[in-house]
């Protein structure tokens, strides 16, 4: 008589090394069921694998092995006898997560085509464009959630949004948040700033609209725009403190200034001592590969409001960060609003 085996409780680090493992096979299943239809089609209705193989003209092992698995990591609900069906919590983030996953797919198999040329320091550093690229559908996705459920949280700011105004965005890579905020919010003017040509050019292409070749301490903007934004950017800045007080200069009086970053940020200088941030490490290595050493600055919540608040423009609402979307300061420029 054989009995189930008891599941092993892996403790401490392995346990971390296995939920990573966990993570990366989630990712490939993930990727493999959007790229190839089988989430759409399994949100229709219910099928067993061979149905579902039938129904897309695949071979039936692979199907099998894809459902047993993405069933054990809940993507799928029901059983292989009755059929499969896609999980709601699945398909309500299937399209941001989607993005996220063709995103690390496309950035995974750069790494591995240069890992070694990288670490020997015989790679030439990854220019800008091609980088903003290959991040381009992770961008995207992030950018819709800041546009379309976050902005729309914040009662007077989405308000302002509908009515249109000028917006410039320090920071703005590819100019893929710019052509985003066109679809979301057509009457809103917008400007860019991004230090890098082949990126300003690409951007200036894409959206049509105004892009300016520099970084946000060199602003001379002052009491022309309604909002000012830096969407994972402010990390990328030489001084984030200087780059902040010009974003306010550039605001009129009673703009707002949308700060986002790439991950939970630590609340304190305390909290960054005690708690190592994994997320934002990782990224940090990631970046160091493929840009330049210390490319991104280390800063905490307290100093963004702290910066800002000298700058003249106290917070207003922070929104912490989801599965689909970044953590996001929202600040206002004290005083009246200014003429147009």
């Amino acid at each position: 008589m054989t009995s189930e085996p008891t599941p092993v409780d892996f403790p401490g680090k392995t346990s971390r090394v296995r939920l990573y493992l966990e993570g990366f096979w989630g990712t490939w299943l993930l990727h493999v069921g959007r790229e190839l239809g089988l989430f759409e089609a399994l949100a229709q209705e219910p099928r067993t694998a061979a149905n579902l193989a039938s129904h897309l003209g695949y071979e039936l092992g692979y199907i099998e092995v894809w459902c047993r698995a993405a069933h054990a990591y809940e993507f799928l609900s029901g059983s292989a006898e009755e059929g499969y069906t896609l999980e709601p919590e699945a398909e309500a983030l299937a399209p941001g997560l989607g993005a996220w996953v063709n995103t690390y797919i496309q950035v995974t198999q750069r790494v591995y085509e240069s890992l070694e040329a990288v670490f020997r320091g015989k790679a030439f550093p990854e220019p800008s464009l091609s980088l903003r690229m290959l991040l381009a559908d992770g961008l995207r996705s992030s950018y819709a959630h800041l546009w379309e459920h976050q902005i729309p949280q914040v009662e007077a700011l989405y308000e302002r949004f509908k009515k249109g105004g000028r917006l410039v965005e320090f920071g703005c890579g590819c100019g893929y948040g710019l052509e985003q905020l066109r679809k979301v919010y057509p009457e809103v003017e917008p400007t860019g700033i991004e230090p890098d040509y082949e990126c300003a050019r690409e951007a200036e292409r894409a959206t049509r609209s105004v892009i300016v070749v520099g970084t946000a301490e060199e602003c001379r903007y002052e009491d022309r725009f309604d909002y000012a934004v830096f969407h994972r950017s402010l990390s990328l800045t030489e001084d984030p403190a200087d780059a902040l007080k010009r974003a306010v200069g550039a605001l009129k009086k009673g703009g707002y200034l949308i700060v986002s970053s790439e991950a939970q940020l630590p609340s304190s200088e305390g909290e960054r001592r005690a708690l190592e941030p994994r997320l934002r490490l990782g990224e940090r290595f990631f970046y160091q590969m493929f840009l330049a050493p210390d490319s991104l600055r280390n800063f905490t919540s307290e100093e963004i409001v702290q910066w800002c608040a000298a700058a003249g423009a106290p917070l207003v609402v922070y929104l912490p960060g989801s599965e689909q979307g970044s953590p996001v300061f929202i600040f206002k420029r004290e005083g009246k609003k200014g003429r147009s």
